[in-house]
C-alpha cells in the first residue's frame, strides 16, 4: 500500500532541491588526461646521461635516449624494435627537414638584409647551420 507523502525517500524538501536550470555537478567530471601527458612530456624532456661507443658521457633528452636505446636494440637483432625505429624516423624526417629549411631560409634572409645595409656577411656564410 503506497502512501502519498511530500517529503521522504527520494523526495527532499523543496528548499534543498536544485534550482531550475542548475546542475548538480556544475564543473562536470575533471579531466586528468592532459595532466598525465604534461607529466610524461616533462619526464621525457629531462636530460639523461648516456655513453657514446667510445665510453665518453653525453647528455641527451630523455626522448632522444629512448630512441637511441630502441635503435641499439634493433641493431642487436630485435626486428620489431628495428622496424619501430625506422617507422619513427620516417614519420619525423619530414618535420626535421622542414625545420632545417626554415632555418636556412631565415639565415639567407638575414644575410640579404645585412648586405643591403652594407654590413659584412662572410662570418655568417662560413658558419655552419646550428641544430637545436
Amino acid at each position: 500500500m503506497p502512501e502519498c507523502y511530500d517529503i521522504g525517500y527520494r523526495k527532499p524538501p523543496e528548499s534543498s532541491r536544485w534550482q531550475k536550470g542548475q546542475s548538480g555537478n556544475p564543473k562536470g567530471r575533471t579531466k586528468t588526461r592532459a595532466d598525465h601527458l604534461k607529466d610524461a612530456a616533462a619526464i621525457l624532456s629531462e636530460p639523461v646521461t648516456a655513453r657514446t661507443p667510445d665510453g665518453s658521457p653525453v647528455s641527451l633528452a630523455g626522448l632522444e635516449a629512448a630512441y637511441l636505446a630502441l635503435c641499439r636494440k634493433g641493431l642487436r637483432g630485435d626486428v620489431p624494435a628495428l622496424i619501430k625505429a625506422i617507422t619513427i624516423m620516417l614519420e619525423v624526417q619530414p618535420a626535421v627537414e622542414a625545420r632545417t629549411d626554415g632555418r636556412r631560409r631565415q639565415r639567407e634572409d638575414l644575410i640579404a638584409r645585412l648586405e643591403k645595409l652594407g654590413l659584412p656577411t662572410e662570418a655568417l656564410r662560413q658558419r655552419p647551420l646550428e641544430d637545436d
